[in-house]
């Protein structure tokens, strides 16, 4: 298994191109490699020969790309890949992969189908340099039997809350009784890479979107034929607003709802939605709206303070800067890197944008030993993925124009490509941040049903960053390079702070580690959370006497407030004999006993769980956890 997995980080992402136009597109960056060969350096560490890069010319009128499971991060094999409103269509192959050459001039709408998965879609642009197209598919919720004659509310449910469709009867365009109906949620927090096409609405001028709450509603009949809503009709769905933005979207809000048009690649129908109480469980807040045809749908306000910004975008293969590369911002729009690898780009300001570069190329890759030869005409996709900076200096406030200048007090956003991993193997991240200290765990194997890695391998070539919020990049090494050379150890997958360096951890600051999982110098994964605040007793109080009609526990949290913390505290009253008074698990800050508490001397403790984030994207998954938080012991007395 380690040799064929070291062969496997050797490879780039490649497949078979047969009957694509190979151009000779001269904009195209070409030279020698002036550092570590991405694909070489993948498994390898500093002693793999660099790869020698040649002409790279772009594949004319060619999209490729790569299907992946948005929860595991595998690839999908075998999914089918169309070319909306036509018959072109191809199948992703073991690890993935797909190829759709000779394309029209234009907009290209890509639909993605698999068994077990909500639909996926991904919008490209056909012309003389070919596009990579990316699509995360979300797995189907569970089947659930409507017959249209009746009313239904057909409801599922994850940690968000309840997500529900409300029928009438015969509301639905079929007069077939056996239906089947799949709500599949998606929360943007997590799983943004998942919503179809771009974040925009349409119409002549595209409006950026922010996501906040998505389901796909799917309806089929016996037959297995998608079935949708009369003329006129309408049905009644209800969406959970994800936990970290509830302090945004309070009850009795409006948010903007749309549904996606695989025809246009963008968000249309408008309607417009309230937040209210959920009519399943009458207790989590949800953005109740009417919609007029089932498919993907969900709420996303228009973003109405906008900013331009600058991004640079680098190429690991070349040291050269990344002409031709599309920038897709999340929430933003796209624009195409200039022949310096710049493009303005204009995003939501205020908020933390996630930036992607990529970049499609033809040819023949090898290194100095002959090896990695593939089929000539292959596709080759260059990525790398950032976190805006909070030092960026926007270029403009408000939209950018359509040709923008480059003053020279812009600080742009760069973004280092490399090749894309490969292969059908998922990597696996483990972090955790507490009491000063920083541990990363990264793994590799082949994932099961459940998307857990089976026979998981350790890595030690994987580069990673931990960045403190407004303080300095501290760089996190293998144990193994911490070791003399003249000890051998296994590879142990496990990365700490170089020199025993203390990583600071206070609450309420937030910390991004950022994750090249192969070497390759682009960044792979990255995961953000804030470390829980210093947790203080504001009643009881160590001494306090309290009447029991009366009393109420309360305390602060020197984090409350920061962006994307909303930790639940646990609360535990007990005497010295073991007896419990009370128990609280929520929240709130506060809290007041179901029952009275009885006359006596108690203890109380109070703490916080793990802050977390999910790690996601092609070939990697896994979690980051800030460390719990716990108050001083405090004895009170009810009187």
């Amino acid at each position: 298994m380690r040799k064929r997995l070291d062969v496997v980080m050797l490879t780039c992402l490649l497949f078979s191109c047969a009957g694509a136009a190979c151009g000779d597109d001269d904009d195209g960056p070409s030279g020698a490699n002036a550092g570590r060969g991405a694909s070489g350096a993948a498994g390898q560490g500093g002693d793999a020969p660099p790869i020698h890069v040649g002409e790279l010319p772009s594949a004319a009128h060619t999209v490729g790309g790569v299907v992946s499971d948005v929860a595991k991060g595998s690839r999908i094999a075998g999914a089918k890949v169309q070319v909306v409103g036509s018959s072109v269509s191809t199948t992703t192959n073991a690890n993935g992969e797909f190829s759709l050459p000779d394309l029209p001039e234009g907009l290209v709408s890509l639909s993605v189908e698999k068994d077990g998965y909500a639909p996926g879609y991904a919008v490209a642009t056909s012309s003389d340099a070919a596009q990579a197209a990316q699509v995360a598919l979300k797995k189907l919720g569970r089947e659930q039997g409507y017959d249209p004659k009746q009313s239904a509310t057909l409801v599922e449910t994850t940690d968000n809350g309840p997500y529900a469709v409300i029928f009438t009867p015969d509301s639905l365009n079929t007069s077939d009784t056996r239906l089947t109906v799949t709500v599949t949620p998606l929360d943007p927090t997590r799983e943004d890479s998942a919503l179809p096409g771009d974040l925009i609405a349409g119409g002549a001028n595209p409006n950026v979107l922010s996501a906040v709450t998505f389901a796909e509603f799917g309806i089929l009949d016996s037959s297995g034929k998608r079935v949708n809503l009369k003329p006129e009709a309408s049905a009644i769905v209800e969406l959970p607003i994800p936990i970290n933005l509830r302090s945004q979207y309070t009850l009795g809000s409006k948010i903007h709802c749309y549904a996606y048009n695989p025809e246009t690649g963008k968000w249309e129908d408008f309607v417009e939605g309230t937040v209210a109480l959920s009519s399943v469980d009458e207790v989590t807040p949800v953005l109740r709206a009417s919609i007029r045809h089932f498919s993907w749908y969900g709420g996303a306000p228009a973003v109405e303070d906008q900013e331009c910004v600058v991004v640079q975008a680098f190429s690991k293969v070349t040291g050269k800067p990344l002409a031709g590369a599309t920038i897709t911002a999340r929430p933003g729009l796209k624009a195409v890197t200039n022949e310096s690898g710049v493009a303005s780009v204009t995003v939501e300001k205020g908020v933390k944008v996630k930036y992607t570069a990529t970049k499609t190329y033809t040819d023949t890759y090898t290194n100095d030993k002959g090896e990695l030869i593939p089929q000539k005409g292959s596709i080759v996709i260059e990525i790398g993925r950032v976190e805006q900076d909070d030092e960026l200096v926007s270029l403009i406030q408000g939209p950018c124009p359509a040709s923008p200048s480059f003053p020279d007090t812009s600080k742009p956003v760069k973004i280092d490509t490399a090749l894309l991993p490969t292969g059908a193997f998922v990597y696996e991240i483990t972090a955790i941040i507490s009491g000063g200290t920083t541990s990363v765990i990264v793994e590799k194997g082949l994932p099961d049903d459940e998307g857990a890695i089976e026979e998981p391998e350790p890595v030690d070539t994987a580069k990673v960053l931990l960045r403190v919020e407004g303080g300095s990049d501290i760089p996190l090494v293998s144990l193994a390079s911490t070791l003399p050379d003249d000890i051998d150890i296994p590879a142990t997958g496990l990365y700490t702070a170089a020199n025993n360096q203390s990583v600071p951890a206070s609450g309420g600051e937030r910390y991004t580690l950022t994750v090249d999982v192969d070497g390759n110098g682009s960044v792979d994964a990255t995961g953000s959370c804030v470390v829980p605040g210093v947790l203080t007793w504001v009643v009881p109080q160590n001494g306090g006497e309290y009447s029991a009609d009366e009393f109420t526990a309360s305390w602060t949290d020197s984090a409350a407030g920061k962006s994307g913390y909303n930790p639940e505290y646990y609360v535990l009253f007990y005497t010295d004999a073991g007896d419990f008074g009370a128990v609280y698990n929520d929240t709130e800050r506060s809290f007041t006993p179901d029952k009275p508490l009885a006359p006596n001397t108690y203890r109380a403790t109070l703490q916080t769980a793990y802050n977390s984030s999910e790690f996601s994207g092609l070939s990697v998954q896994g979690q980051l956890l800030c460390g719990s938080s716990v108050s001083s012991e405090v004895r009170f007395t009810i009187k």
